[in-house]
């Protein structure tokens, strides 16, 4: 049998996500002990003036979790909806928040857009460590528009954030319909990307004859990052002109690599 404080830990949880306040939370908890009652036992218990215990019922009713008004004269003993119906509005909430969760990803790069209307000054912001490095390179996709620009060793970058890493990156990355380009050195790690590029939205090119570095740069919307596996460090810059010349610099090389 469960630790009845533990339950009424999680049913004043529950309670707290809906929005109730304290006092509409400590007359729910106590009306399910209780039973129907009239306002003066209720009243007693909560330790209140019976004016206020109206108002906190009115709380209870705007939140769905009683019906007192609306019961005849005779019969206006106070009970509340049982928890099955605290249940049903939480998983409610949360189908509602999921939908305008995805909603708003989808819509991101456009309200990035809107953000970024006007003169806005240069950001740099420089993350160290890898847990700030991973997260990074997680929400980068949150702000990507149709496709990313990247370009670097993919040797390196594989060795520093794992394959187990990469591979849940890539499968949001589809999931979303994000596309990417990859200008990446020689290795086996970049023939092993190349080989399923099609169904993975992802387009492969090889840079040749070129001297080996252990850094990448990744460019989306309006931002660029700079990854340094080795530090960790990664180098964020938000700035139009900047991303434009390092992009007309990608497919310069890309072009190249042709």
């Amino acid at each position: 049998m469960a630790d009845t404080s533990k339950v009424k830990e999680n049913l004043y949880t529950s309670l707290k996500e809906l929005g109730l306040t304290e006092s509409e939370i400590n007359l729910y908890t106590i009306s399910l002990t209780l039973g129907p009652s009239p306002l003066a036992k209720i009243a007693e218990h909560l330790n209140v003036p019976r004016p206020n215990v109206y108002k906190v019922i009115a709380g209870l009713e705007r939140h769905g979790l009683a019906a007192f008004s609306g019961r005849k004269q005779y019969s206006r003993t106070f009970v509340v909806e049982p928890p099955t119906a605290v249940l049903e509005k939480l998983r409610k909430q949360k189908e509602t928040i999921t939908a305008l969760d995805n909603a708003l990803v989808s819509n991101m790069p456009e309200l990035l857009t809107l953000y970024h209307q006007g003169a806005s000054p240069t950001k740099i912001r420089i993350l160290e460590g890898k847990e700030q490095f991973l997260k990074l390179f997680y929400q980068s996709l949150d702000e990507a528009n149709k496709t990313i620009e990247w370009f670097g060793s993919e040797k390196e970058w594989v060795q520093f954030i794992s394959w187990e890493n990469e591979r849940a990156w890539i499968k949001k990355r589809v999931r979303r319909g994000i596309a990417i380009k990859l200008l990446l050195l020689p290795s086996s790690e970049t023939e092993e990307l190349a080989g399923n590029a099609e169904k993975e939205l992802r387009e492969v090119r090889v840079l040749q004859n070129t001297p080996p570095f252990v850094t990448s740069f990744q460019l989306f919307g309006d931002k660029m990052v700079l990854w340094q596996p080795k530090a960790p460090l990664a180098v964020v810059i938000e700035d139009e002109f900047l991303v434009q010349m390092f992009r007309s610099v990608f497919y310069t090389l890309w072009t190249a690599a042709k």
